[in-house]
């Protein structure tokens, strides 16, 4: 039975909806209930670790440092350092996520000493806020739009996690300078200052004060052009009116502007909104989306057929912690508002594939901002520059988890993720609670249990409910206490085990995983990655081709189990790859996940002479005489790399024939390069790249690179 949505319920969590406005007599209701980051606790496993780790990381923070530009604004003392990157230099600033990211840790740990520096960091930049309402880091804000957004998130979540009374007070100074001065010009797909992500987080802090000014500033930040081609399945590049067309949005803040269509949706009750967010998933994730879940190579969304290019060029294959952000708040509002289990798949991808898949962060605010699929190989590695949008989003992402394991209806505990995590409720709405705990190393294994602990001396009777997976390889089977259970699923994909449960009680369930080949492109046969259930797999290679096992027939009988090491196979043919979790995969180990037999990584390469570098996408010289050589079986073969300000001029041999002199010079860096060979008699051909003595006039340099090769059999 759908639940009306409640102003008290809602304040509590992190998304928190208005009440439907003039559709009184058809009030919004949830399905489902999410816990509003309270009541769920992640236990031992990889997403409790990372979680962990991010919350030592951002504890560490000098609160001196991240306040010391504020200060300097404001003429005050700046005692600390200058934490650089784009911290120091206001682009995109993070402050603001910082301070949401504590307040949503702290409601979800229990750790009071978020809790405590959020409000140190609050009351310290409180101090700088101007007479006006001026509040930025500096004078010179690259985005206006976006940093006064996450500011307004930060202290709708101090409020609404910390019961803030200085942060609702600020939120109305802030509020009252951005009224007058920010722009509304609201250009449309304009993707430097994303003024409209801006809706969802002021609706939210209408929630958590009260105040209908918040509300009515949401309504100014409506992307209603964009937002109205979802609801009538429109063409995003197709012509708008008046030769209107935009080839190309930013990825995940066309994402995350979804957000705003929810809270447009919970606070109207106009179904158009409703029918923004629905379709949009059901776009999103077959026309944008790999196997991962990620989406947007180079941060794009762009037609499919542009999409399938790209992804053959891009290292810059998914902004991972923005992105993961993006997606589980728009599938937390899906799932909650209709009950549909299906919108957990997303979640549950991104959970292992893009979240648990990162590494530390730096010291120096250095995060892991871009996942890189390339078929030609790659390394995980942080951004090169600190303190980006992804090191803000990182903590709230990561806190979000404890919202997404579970929810709750009325006689349901509902279970979308299968981690180890404890939840407690009250499943009648009563004052006594009980305890569902999840013991599981899925996905090692593929299976989960639960033990339920009612009230001391007591049974209750309730139903869990868990999501029934879109990657299951069979029918998911369920035990109560070592005897089989029926678990009927439902019309909305939840299996249900009803009883009345007594204490020590446990339920057993069975998850099937199979591996799959899943092809970017259902026309071809590669580029193709491989999963097992949600997870994507990574291949590394210590000789051969990774792109091999994509010619393999049937994964499960040439992938050998290796012992000891859960999730993780060895060829059966005996060839030197391994093949183990992309979130397994560590920091500079060189992998592939995105797999072509016809394409070789530059490590495939043999490269002779003194001076060869590697980067993140290739290797490179600028020493006259050193050579790349590569051998191959085919009747064409691209070499192919990037173009630089200081790139040379390259002599290509085939077989030690001379052959052409290959310029890489671009005046731009980083475009990409390309040369081919073709119409080569079949066999065997070996290709020797040299790096030149001459250069291009207006080249800095003489450097060659080779990212990898593609090979016509």
């Amino acid at each position: 039975m759908p639940m009306l949505v409640p102003l008290l319920l809602l304040a509590a969590t992190a998304q928190a909806p208005a009440p439907a406005k003039p559709a009184e007599n058809a009030p919004v209701r949830l399905a489902v209930e999410p816990f509003g980051h309270r009541g769920v606790r992640l236990d031992e496993g990889m997403l409790r670790r990372q979680l962990d780790a991010a919350r030592e990381d951002y504890l560490r923070i000098p609160n001196d440092d991240l306040l010391r530009g504020f200060r300097r604004r404001a003429g005050k003392p700046a005692p600390g350092a200058d934490l650089g990157g784009w911290y120091s230099s206001d682009v995109f600033h993070v402050f603001g996520q910082i301070l949401s990211g504590l307040a949503r840790l702290h409601a979800a740990t229990g750790d009071p000493a978020c809790r405590e520096k959020a409000e140190a960091l609050l009351a310290g930049w409180v101090e700088c806020i101007e007479p006006d309402g001026y509040f930025y880091f500096s004078r010179r804000p690259n985005a206006p739009h976006y940093i006064y957004d996450k500011m307004v998130g930060g202290l709708a979540d101090m409020v609404i996690f910390c019961d803030s009374k200085l942060a609702a007070d600020s939120l109305a100074r802030i509020t009252a300078w951005a009224e007058k001065h920010l722009d509304r010009s609201n250009p449309y797909a304009f993707g430097g200052t994303e003024w409209y992500t801006l809706s969802e987080n002021l609706y939210r802090a209408h929630f958590a004060t009260g105040d209908p000014r918040y509300a009515a500033f949401a309504r100014v930040w409506h992307y209603d052009e964009y937002w109205d081609l979802y609801a009538r399945r429109g063409d995003l590049f197709g012509d708008r009116g008046g030769g209107r067309r935009t080839g190309a949005y930013h990825a995940y803040s066309h994402v995350n502007t979804l957000g705003g269509a929810a809270q447009a949706y919970l606070h109207t009750g106009d179904p158009r909104y409703l029918d923004v967010i629905r379709n949009a998933h059901d776009y999103l994730v077959p026309q944008q989306c790999y196997p991962t879940g990620g989406f947007g190579p180079d941060e794009q969304i762009i037609p499919r057929r542009e999409w399938l290019r790209k992804v053959e060029s891009s290292h810059n294959s998914f902004e991972t912690q923005c992105g993961c952000f993006a997606v589980f708040k728009l599938c937390r509002y899906l799932l909650t508002i209709t009950g549909d289990a299906r919108y957990g798949d997303w979640i549950e991808r991104l959970a292992y594939n893009g979240i648990a898949a990162t590494i530390p962060m730096s010291p120096d605010g250095r995060v892991f901002y871009y996942s890189d699929y390339n078929a030609f190989g790659a390394v995980k590695q942080n951004h090169p520059v600190g303190w980006t949008c992804c090191t803000g989003t990182r903590p709230m992402a990561l806190a979000d988890l404890h919202d997404l394991v579970y929810f709750r209806g009325e006689g349901a505990l509902y279970v979308n993720l299968f981690v180890p995590s404890t939840a407690t409720w009250q499943p009648g709405g009563g004052s006594e609670s009980i305890t569902v705990r999840q013991l599981t190393r899925f996905p090692e294994v593929d299976s989960t249990e639960f033990v339920v602990v009612p009230p001391e001396g007591s049974s209750v009777i309730f139903a869990l409910k868990l999501r029934v997976p879109g990657w299951l390889a069979g029918s998911l089977e369920a035990k109560v206490n070592g005897e089989p259970a029926e678990a009927p699923v439902d019309p909305h994909g939840w299996a249900t085990v009803r009883r009345e449960w007594k204490n020590g009680d446990r339920l057993r369930v069975r998850l099937p995983m199979r591996f799959e080949l899943k092809r970017l492109d259902a026309g071809s046969p590669a580029p193709a990655m491989i999963v097992r259930g949600p997870i994507a797999m990574a291949v590394r290679s210590t000789g051969g081709n990774p792109g091999e096992l994509v010619s393999e027939s049937d994964l499960e009988r040439s992938l050998v189990p290796s012992p000891g090491e859960p999730l993780t196979y060895r060829p059966a043919s005996g060839a030197e790859l391994l093949v183990r979790p992309f979130y397994a995969m560590k920091a500079g180990e060189p992998y592939a996940i995105e797999l072509d037999p016809n394409r070789h990584g530059h490590r495939e390469a043999k490269f002779q002479g003194d001076g060869w570098r590697e980067s993140e996408s290739f290797r490179f010289n600028d020493r006259p005489g050193a050579s790349a050589e590569f051998t191959f079986r085919g009747t064409a073969v691209r070499w192919i790399g990037q173009r630089f300000d200081d790139a040379g001029i390259a002599e290509i041999r085939i077989d030690d024939q001379p052959v052409v002199k290959v310029d890489q010079y671009a005046p731009r860096r980083g475009e990409p390069f390309d040369w081919r060979s073709e119409r080569l008699p079949r066999g065997e051909h070996r290709l020797t790249i040299t790096v030149g003595e001459a250069k291009p006039p207006a080249s800095k340099g003489r450097f060659v690179n080779v990212a990898g090769f593609e090979v016509t059999p």
